[in-house]
């Protein structure tokens, strides 16, 4: 059966989206796991660069701060293609395991630029924004 153009570029966009869901979904469970060398193999080769909180860092394994009972999950992806180049936005969820309970520790926002080279997609660029805590005063709820 021969796709029309249309359709193929669909088929297309729609392997290029699951496989960037999928490199998201590798980099969250290298991070839960502490596992460094995994969670650097979601970039590119060369060239690639992490901001967290404002704090860029070109060295990637300065960037890492995951494992200790930490879980990221990211949810609500938006996604766009353009040929190799992609980006992305998302909302982050960190949860961290203290004294037998799971609680919330963050929420934040990546903002991502993507490239398709050696076969796959890669991270150029990961933007993280957490969102400002709220005050423990007593008299805020």
């Amino acid at each position: 059966m021969t796709l029309t153009y249309q359709q193929e570029q669909f088929l297309h966009a729609a392997m290029g989206r699951a496989a960037i869901l999928d490199l998201s979904a590798r980099q969250n469970r290298a991070y839960s796991d502490g596992d460094r060398d995994r969670w650097i193999a979601t970039f590119r080769h060369s060239g690639a660069s992490y901001t967290r909180d404002g704090d860029l860092f070109t060295d990637l394994r300065a960037a890492f701060d995951g494992g200790d009972g930490q879980r990221l999950v990211t949810v609500d992806h938006e996604i766009h293609i353009d040929g190799v180049n992609a980006s992305q936005r998302c909302v982050a969820v960190l949860l961290a395991a203290m004294y037998g309970d799971t609680t919330l520790r963050a929420t934040g926002t990546f903002r991502d630029t993507l490239i398709y080279e050696r076969g796959g997609w890669y991270f150029t660029s990961r933007v993280l924004a957490w969102d400002s805590v709220p005050s423990r005063h007593p008299l805020v709820m």
